[in-house]
């Protein structure tokens, strides 16, 4: 199964809590910005991709889904 990358750049809110700018989609954190030497560092969590200002959620590609919630209904017993 593969994933698939989602932009979900205009669901995250930035929260500055203790010197450092959070990111958050509804209350989960995904990431944070962080100041280097260097500029802003976005320093993103498992599953999650900061790209060109855009910020990407990795989800599965075809995920489970359930078609049906019994088996073998040919056998008459549903």
């Amino acid at each position: 199964m593969g994933f698939v990358r989602v932009d979900v750049t205009g669901q995250v809110k930035g929260k500055y809590e203790a010197g450092t700018l959070n990111l958050y989609i509804g209350d989960t954190q995904i990431g944070k910005v962080l100041e280097t030497s260097q500029g802003l560092e976005h320093d993103m969590f498992r599953g999650y991709e900061f790209e060109q200002d855009k910020i990407y959620r990795y989800e599965q590609e075809n995920p489970d889904q359930i078609t049906s919630y019994v088996d073998n209904c040919e056998e008459g017993w549903c």
